[in-house]
This record gives C-alpha cells, sequence and structure tokens, in this order.
C-alpha cells in the first residue's frame, strides 16, 4: 500500500504536516478496503450530480470570457505584428470548473518566448490587470493574472502549437461517455480545493490531474473509454522543428463499447482507493498516449537522485531529481509533467489522496472532501454583473460618487502631468548631455589626430620636393615614348634604314625616358599624398570647428548619467499613478455608462412604434421616387440606390400597371350599376 518514499527510514519528525502519511506508515486501521455502502453511493452520486450542474458554464459567463479574449486580442496583436492570440485548454475542451481560468496561446515570430512574456507582463501591470506573475521557469512560460473587472484568472503562453492538439484530444475522451466530464470535474475540483492542483507551488498542474483521471478511466478493470491516439502517422505536425504525431481516432468512427456500468461516485470511489493502496509511480509511467500504465523501465524514466525521501528531510535540496511521479504528456513523448514538483508537494498530494480515500470510507460528503484547504489558491466567482454594486443605489448617490471620482481623478491627471514634463526635461536634458559627451569624445579623436598628421604632410612635402627637381609631367614623357617606339619600329617607306649612330642615339633616349618615367611617376604619388593629406587636415579643422560651435555649454547642470536616474525614478513614480488614473477612469466610465442606461432605456413599445414609424417613412420615400420615375421627373443618385434597394425599376413598371388598374377600378366604381342587392335590403341606409 505504501508509496516507495514512505518505505525508506524517514524521521517522522519531517513529516509533522502530513498526518495522513504518518497514519498509513504507522499501518493505522482507518486505511482497509473501503466498503461499499449503496445508501453512500446513491448520496454521493446525488451530490456529484448537483456539483456537475453547478459547473456548467452559463451563457453570461461565455460572453464574459469571450470580451476578455477580445480584449486581449486586440493589445497584443497591436503589440506584436503579424502575431494571433488563440484560446484552448479546459475552456475549450469543455472540461472547465465556472471559476476556472483561461488558457491563451500568442503565436509569434520574432523574438524569444521570455522576452515576449516580459512586455506582456508590462503590459497587462499598465492595463491594471491583478497579481500579474511572470513564470519562466517552467517548459511552457507563461504570465498570470487576474482580470481585474471579472475576476476570471488567465494564463497566457507563447507559441505553445501543441497545445491545440492537446485540448482536441481531451474534448474528444469527453465526448465518448457522459461519465467522463463530471469523473475529471470532480477530481479537478478536489485537486484545486486541497492545494495539490499549483504547480508554482511544487504540485502538479490541473492538465497533468486531467491525465491521470483519464489514465485511471484507462486502466480499469473494466476500462471506460478506450486509447484514441492512433500514433498512426495520419497527422503529423511540425513545431518548433521537432515532428509530433498527433493523429487521433475519429469518436463516431470509434467501435468500442464500454462495459463498464459504474455510476461517477463509484469511478471516484475506485480512482482514490487505486491511487491510495496502489501507487501507480513506485514502478509505473502514467501514460494516455498508451492508455495503460507503462514501466519505468520501458520508458527509461527511472527516478534520478535526489530522491524524494532524502529531499524531505535535507531542506538545502531545493528541487528533485527527474521522473519523480512520471506523467507523459500524450504527444510529447518526452515531456514528463512531474518535473515541476517538489518533496513537499509530492508528500502534499500523497497526504490528500490518502485523506479523501479515508473521508469516502468513513462516509464523507464531497464538499467535505474537497473543503478548501489555502483560500489564496482558489479563485474567486466570476463577477459578471458590471452595475451589481450600483443597482441598489440611488441616482443621487452615483452622482455625489461620480463627483469624488473627478476630484480624485482631477489631482491624479495633475500628478502625472507633472512628473511627465519633469521626466521629458530630464530626458531632453540627457540626450543634449549625452551629445555632449559624444562631441567631446569626437573633438578629442579629431584634435588627436592633428598633429601626427601634420608630420606626415610636411613629410610628405619634403619627399616630393626633394623628387620635384627636373619634374616632367608623366604624360609628356610617354607621348615621348611612343614616339622615340615607334621610330625604332617602323619601317622606312624609302628604304633607307637609320644609321648606326642614329639607331643608337635614339635606344639611348628611349632608355632615359623609361628612367625619367619611374622618377615623375614617384613623385605624383608624392604630390598627391601630399594633397590628400591636406585636404584631410583641412577637413577636420572644420569639423573641429563645427564642433564647438554645436557644443552646449551645459556642464555646470552636471552629468547625463544623474539625468538618466532622475527620469527612471520619475517613471517608477509615473507607472502607478497612470494605473489609479486608468482605474478612475474606468470606474467613472462605469458609473456614467449605468445612468445613461438608466435614463435612456427605451420600452419595448417604443421601440416597436419606432421601427413602425421608419419602416412607414422608408416606404413613402420610395414611393415618392418610383412616381418621379413613372411621371418623367429627374431624381438624384441617393434616390436611385434606395429604388435599387427596394425592388428595382422592374418595381416601377408594376407600380405604373398598379396604378393603371387602380385607376380603372375607381372609374367603375363611380359609375352607377343598377344590380339586384338580394337579402341585403334591410341594411340599407335608407331603412336605418
Amino acid at each position: 500500500m505504501l508509496a516507495d518514499f514512505e518505505q525508506s527510514n524517514i524521521d517522522l519528525k519531517h513529516l509533522a504536516n502530513y498526518g495522513y502519511i504518518i497514519k498509513a506508515i504507522k499501518g493505522d486501521e482507518l486505511f482497509t478496503d473501503i466498503k461499499i455502502d449503496s445508501n453512500y453511493l446513491s448520496k454521493l452520486e446525488s451530490q456529484l450530480t448537483l456539483f456537475a450542474e453547478s459547473q456548467k458554464i452559463t451563457k453570461p459567463l461565455i460572453q464574459r470570457r469571450n470580451g476578455i479574449i477580445k480584449h486581449l486580442r486586440k493589445i497584443l496583436t497591436n503589440k506584436f505584428t503579424n502575431s494571433k492570440l488563440s484560446s484552448f485548454g479546459s475552456f475549450e475542451s469543455g472540461l472547465s470548473l465556472s471559476n476556472g481560468d483561461i488558457d491563451l496561446c500568442l503565436e509569434f515570430d520574432g523574438e524569444s518566448p521570455k522576452k515576449v512574456l516580459n512586455k506582456i507582463a508590462r503590459m497587462l501591470n499598465q492595463d491594471s490587470m491583478k497579481n500579474v506573475k511572470l513564470i519562466t521557469n517552467a517548459k511552457v512560460p507563461i504570465v498570470k493574472f487576474i482580470d481585474s473587472q471579472s475576476m476570471i484568472p488567465v494564463d497566457i503562453s507563447v507559441n505553445n502549437s501543441l497545445s491545440v492538439y492537446n485540448t482536441e484530444l481531451l474534448r474528444r475522451y469527453c465526448d465518448v461517455d457522459p461519465r467522463v466530464k463530471p469523473f475529471i470535474l470532480a477530481i479537478k475540483y478536489w485537486a484545486r480545493n486541497r492545494g495539490v492542483c499549483e504547480p508554482t507551488s511544487g504540485t502538479f498542474s490541473s492538465y497533468a490531474w486531467t491525465l491521470i483521471a483519464i489514465n485511471a478511466l484507462q486502466t480499469m478493470q473494466d476500462p471506460v473509454i478506450p486509447n484514441l491516439c492512433t500514433r498512426d502517422g495520419t497527422n503529423v505536425v511540425e513545431i518548433d522543428g521537432k515532428k509530433y504525431d498527433v493523429s487521433m481516432q475519429d469518436i463516431s468512427k470509434s467501435k468500442f463499447v464500454s462495459k463498464n456500468n459504474e455510476t461517477v461516485a463509484e469511478l471516484i470511489m475506485s480512482f482514490f482507493s487505486n491511487l491510495a493502496t496502489n501507487w501507480p509511480w513506485n514502478d509505473f509511467v502514467i501514460s494516455v498516449r498508451e492508455g495503460s500504465l507503462i514501466t519505468r523501465k520501458a520508458k527509461n524514466w527511472v527516478h534520478q537522485k535526489p530522491k524524494i525521501s532524502n529531499a524531505i528531510q535535507d531542506k538545502k535540496i531545493m528541487r528533485l531529481g527527474k521522473h519523480s511521479l512520471p506523467v507523459e504528456d500524450p504527444f510529447d513523448e518526452i515531456h514528463d509533467l512531474s518535473i515541476v514538483l517538489d518533496a513537499e508537494g509530492v508528500f502534499e498530494i500523497r497526504d490528500e489522496v490518502l485523506r479523501a480515500y479515508s473521508m469516502l470510507n468513513e462516509s464523507k460528503n464531497w464538499e467535505t472532501i474537497c473543503e478548501i484547504k489555502y483560500p489564496e489558491l482558489v479563485p474567486e466567482s466570476p463577477q459578471l454583473d458590471l452595475f451589481g454594486d450600483l443597482r441598489n443605489m440611488s441616482e443621487s448617490e452615483i452622482k455625489t460618487d461620480l463627483e469624488n471620482l473627478y476630484s480624485q481623478l482631477n489631482i491624479v491627471e495633475k500628478s502625472v502631468s507633472v512628473r511627465e514634463s519633469e521626466r521629458n526635461d530630464a530626458i531632453r536634458m540627457s540626450k543634449a548631455l549625452r551629445r555632449n559627451a559624444e562631441l567631446a569624445k569626437e573633438q578629442s579623436v579629431l584634435s588627436s589626430e592633428l598633429r601626427p598628421r601634420r608630420s606626415q604632410i610636411d613629410d610628405a612635402q619634403s619627399k616630393r620636393d626633394s623628387s620635384n627637381n627636373n619634374y616632367i609631367p608623366v604624360h609628356l614623357i610617354e607621348d615621348e615614348l611612343q614616339r622615340a617606339y615607334h621610330n625604332l619600329t617602323k619601317q622606312s617607306e624609302t628604304g633607307i634604314e637609320l644609321s648606326f649612330e642614329k639607331e643608337k642615339a635614339l635606344f639611348s633616349w628611349f632608355f632615359e625616358l623609361q628612367s625619367m618615367h619611374v622618377h615623375a611617376k614617384i613623385t605624383r604619388e608624392y604630390h598627391r599624398e601630399f594633397l590628400r593629406l591636406v585636404n584631410k587636415q583641412e577637413k577636420s579643422i572644420e569639423h573641429i570647428k563645427d564642433i564647438k560651435q554645436e557644443i552646449v555649454d551645459v556642464k555646470s547642470l552636471g552629468n547625463f548619467t544623474e539625468f538618466d536616474d532622475l527620469a527612471k525614478r520619475l517613471l517608477i513614480e509615473l507607472n502607478p499613478l497612470k494605473k489609479e488614473r486608468r482605474k478612475l477612469r474606468r470606474e467613472v466610465g462605469r458609473l456614467e455608462a449605468w445612468l445613461r442606461k438608466q435614463k435612456h432605456t427605451p420600452s419595448k413599445k417604443h421601440k416597436n412604434r419606432k421601427s413602425r414609424t421608419s419602416r412607414r417613412k422608408n416606404d413613402t420615400n420610395v414611393k415618392e421616387i418610383k412616381n418621379k420615375v413613372i411621371s418623367g421627373d429627374s431624381f438624384s443618385l441617393q434616390d436611385l440606390d434606395l429604388l435599387l434597394k427596394n425592388g428595382g425599376i422592374t418595381s416601377v413598371n408594376n407600380q405604373s400597371s398598379n396604378n393603371k388598374q387602380s385607376n380603372n377600378q375607381k372609374t367603375k366604381k363611380n359609375k352607377p350599376t343598377l344590380q339586384p342587392h338580394r337579402g341585403k335590403r334591410g341594411k340599407s341606409s335608407k331603412n336605418t
């Protein structure tokens, strides 16, 4: 019956907070097999039925949740371009408690999820959301918060795309059998109320408890539900470079028929009995993917050090080794949902399982079994009536409150305005001083280059001048070289060749020109380098002059870092003031909306009368336009548009023919007729 960590030599003084575990270790008689009492089972079934009814999601709650999602979608998609916000989790699968949270996923490419969540957390704080918490140490980082108006908790993750398929799988399991939904809701309700459904406190998540509950229904002697994970490769998706087989069975095509006829109460009994007396994690892994318990050895998920029993006795051990109470994710086979557990969380879970088992054995009521242990962990009931507190107040009281709010808002607005002005001045001064520092640094660099460059200029000038004796421009030497080369290589047209002396002199001149060409090129390079350095020096001097003119003489005001610090301090003061301003504005808007609602709520009769008069007026306008068309009068484009919306040109022709018929009928009525009226003589006006 004992869990493996209970069988080790634990000093019981470390388990003082876990009374039921101590009783189990000592072999207390309370932990015997549950005796099935038909009367108690019937009573428990009724209680669970009422509980399931109380957890139904009402239309106002759906509208309120959708309103929150719409609001968040607007502010987040405006901040993160090309992003998409979608809902998943228990609300979409149908497994949400009435005061459960909303799970949202923001799909966004560009920045890391942690950076995006940091920005989202700041935005939510600015939007006056309550209890904004950033959890980045989980496998899927999230931002948790509570909507300030409805008190509905919300979780936002980034690029958690696989969750959509997990949600669909859970929804299909709910559709298999009508007992599945109330059973899972009951387990989640118990886990949440007893404080073992909070990953940040070292216990399982709501999703993990859902998988544990589904696996319990799969592994009973007579299974209630089948394994819907087909893993046949019909639906493989790629997320962040990894492929996942998310194939699942279509319920409408399933041939599974459960032989299990137990009620929800009996299933609850079996769940806690098996979990208490046959602790599955001693040797197994919870696997909804396999539809069974698979051995730790087969999964290669042996509990690594530090072990649970060691961690509970050594407070220095902050984290457990991997796979303490392994629960496999159905589609991500390497993800173990027990990664969030700590030693105290494991003992808390075990103690609460034994407590529930003991109380069922003692025939306790469901609400007693699920009595709230940590009120701060249980969310408040959603506030769906925006004007609930105003309905019993008089108009004068509301107006008085409105005046007080306006006066408070005016004070806050002035404080915000003053601090914003001071902060903007500090930022401007910081920028000016920072620019001064940058200019001064640039001036120093330029000045440090002037003297070495002056030496380079003098050196280049000296080289140029020393090689400038008898300097002949390069292009003239090149022209002369071409002429000499031509004279040496051309054939004589007269047949008389150059004399040896003349040819010798011409060769000598050619070689001298080559020497002059090399010297002229060197001299030209020296001159060009000299001009380049002089030009650069002049530009640097001009730049320094410009910098001196641009630098503002504000050295007496201090350093730019001092103004940066001032701007930061003012921002810290501004944030709560802006938050208070948003809160006051919302409250002002709410009171004004209620007053407008009270003054301008038209009765149904008034609404009907208004619609009838507008319809009658519209019909009159259409008739007038048709008469214009028939008579040949001019009409506007607006008239044509109204005519096209009410039958078009064909209706005009019909009206003209109808008018002719009506005119004929009128003329016929005006003609005197002599016809017998049998049996109506007594009703003649003459006889009355």
